[in-house]
């Protein structure tokens, strides 16, 4: 068997005999394309090389196809050369002069990750990975690999790296920085353009993630990769876990372009193997030894359902799994750091009659709908939407959301809580009517930071909310504020209501817990009895995920607890 260069292209081409059961070892290679008279066309990607060598030790590879086989085997040099990275000890003296003194956590993590071209620091929330990739851009500036650093992050949170870079980067490290923002006037564009043809500097540049949905923001960034050696860095990379979605697809051919890469994120998988493939993709396809997400699927998850397109379990976990244990860094702030204990308590919040009565008449329509099989699992989402708009005081109709009652009890339930407590609390609301009702009911005392809010003015409200004793809550969104942010002078915080989302739960109990927190840390849900906040609440304790729920088994939400038994 000899293996050659495709002279049109980019694939591989086995020229070899049929004979015993070569076809059917060949015809299931991950990624197989088709056959040209007797040759097999495939991908020489990491899956595809590594079952050819299995298969066919003794396969010739000829020059042309040998660099292919050479990259995947310093990919696995590499990725067996990190897994005893991380059993060894740590040099006891550092080569690297640490402007703000890491955990030992991080200093591993340093090591590891360093001089590696493609790393993933799968850190939960807290355990401070920004500051690892912050010592990890002024190493790799020190030695001349880069000339620019790129951070994609979350709204909001772009504009803190700056103040996180300011805090870690060490004072040697002569740097310029800008974020980008949409509607860049005249004065900002020429302030990205002075930092852009700067020199004898680290360049620094953030964007929101959500900047890409602009060509402007694609444009200023292709000029940046153009004309710089890059790290590119992905914050919250789960973000970009959806192989399809438009802004995967750039953001990954931004990475293309970059001389060193980094993806960040505690939460990698939230629903299974199925999440990890475009985050690596963006790295490096050579980690998971597929280019292509179908052949990744068919590899680990088992399909099933209607039409077979449901991904029912999984298989082959613990191969990939050591895949990715050889390309990254992952720490639990149980296992690294001495933190206070997390609290859960619930109070509990009645219904008037006028909510029950709207509640009942609408759970027993949406039950109806879903046994005569009327509406699938997107649309069970939107129906358990309404009901916890009825529960939160609010009746949803096509015109919004309008007060059911003069006296919202779940308000009252609210100002009871606080009542007792006599530090600083974090409140996150999910649907802006609560949040507009939360902010009338506490005046002063309280900071908003949710989409409402100008940036500048969230920025603001984090310092007043850390700084400012007269400041004692802090109002907030899950999907906007639940990311990225420090907010450690809480001691508690206050699920007036709930995401669906995992992530979002586990991101936002994460602003309070981290490096830096010294009290016990009491997370409170606001929970209507035998309703859907109780499935709600019970789910995301369980760390499930609603839509995974909904997928499997969409009845059993809008049941209460003794309905169920």
């Amino acid at each position: 068997m000899i293996i050659t260069k495709a002279d049109y292209g980019k694939y591989l081409v086995i020229k070899s005999k049929l004979v015993g059961d070569t076809f059917e070892k060949l015809s299931t290679l991950p990624g197989f394309k088709k056959w040209i008279g007797r040759d097999l066309l495939f991908d020489p990607t990491g899956a595809n090389i590594d079952r050819i060598r299995k298969y066919f030790p003794e396969a010739e590879w000829d020059e042309s196809a040998s660099p292919a086989l050479d990259q995947y085997i310093s990919n696995l040099k590499e990725m067996e050369a990190n897994i005893k990275m991380k059993k060894s000890e740590l040099p006891s003296n550092d080569d690297y002069d640490f402007k703000t003194k890491p955990f030992e956590h991080q200093r591993k993590a340093f090591y590891m990750s360093r001089d590696k071209k493609a790393f993933a620091l799968l850190m939960e929330q807290g355990t401070g990975k920004t500051k690892v990739i912050i010592d990890n851009a002024a190493y790799l500036y020190a030695k001349g690999e880069i000339t620019s650093l790129v951070v994609i992050a979350p709204n909001g949170v772009h504009r803190n790296w700056l103040k996180e870079i300011d805090i870690h980067m060490p004072e040697w490290c002569i740097r310029k920085s800008f974020y980008y923002s949409s509607g860049m006037t005249k004065k900002r564009i020429e302030e990205y353009d002075a930092v852009l043809g700067s020199s004898e500097c680290l360049k620094i540049f953030t964007f929101n993630v959500e900047a890409f949905t602009s060509p402007k923001a694609i444009y200023y960034m292709q000029k940046i990769l153009v004309s710089n050696k890059t790290m590119l860095v992905v914050d919250e990379s789960s973000r970009i876990k959806r192989p399809g979605a438009k802004r995967t697809k750039i953001i990954t051919k931004f990475g293309k372009q970059a001389d060193y890469k980094r993806i960040m994120t505690g939460t990698p998988v939230t629903k299974g193997p199925e999440d990890v493939y475009s985050q690596f993709k963006f790295l490096d396809p050579q980690v998971l030894g597929y280019d292509s997400f179908y052949s990744f699927r068919a590899r680990y998850c088992v399909m099933g359902g209607f039409e077979n397109k449901q991904i029912i379990s999984y298989q082959n976990v613990d191969e990939l799994t050591r895949n990715i244990e050889g390309h990254s860094f992952r720490v639990l702030k149980k296992d690294c750091l001495d933190l206070p204990d997390k609290i859960y308590q619930r109070h509990y919040v009645e219904m008037t009659a006028k909510q029950k009565k709207l509640y009942q008449t609408m759970k027993k329509s949406f039950v109806a709908e879903l046994e005569g099989n009327m509406i699938e699992a997107p649309e069970a989402i939107t129906r358990l939407l309404r009901l916890q708009q009825i529960l939160c005081g609010w009746f949803p109709s096509e015109e919004g959301l309008s007060q059911i009652d003069d006296k919202n009890p779940r308000i009252e339930a609210l100002k009871e809580i606080l009542s007792d407590i006599d530090s600083k609390v974090i409140i996150w609301a999910r649907f802006k009517a609560d949040l507009r009702a939360i902010e009338r009911a506490l005046g002063d005392l309280a900071v908003s930071y949710h989409g409402d809010v100008t940036t500048d003015a969230r920025e603001l409200a984090v310092d007043r909310f850390q700084n400012d004793p007269s400041i004692r809550y802090f109002i907030g969104q899950p999907q906007s504020g639940g990311i990225g942010l420090t907010l450690t002078a809480a001691d508690y915080a206050i699920y007036y209501s709930n995401s669906f989302d995992l992530e979002q739960r586990m991101q936002s109990e994460d602003r309070c817990h981290r490096i830096g927190t010294k009290n016990n840390v009491t997370y409170i849900d606001i929970e209507t009895r035998k309703s859907v906040d109780s499935k709600i609440i019970k789910a995301l304790r369980e760390k499930k995920n609603l839509a995974d729920v909904i997928t499997k088994d969409p009845i059993s939400l809008f049941m209460s607890e003794e309905e169920n038994e």
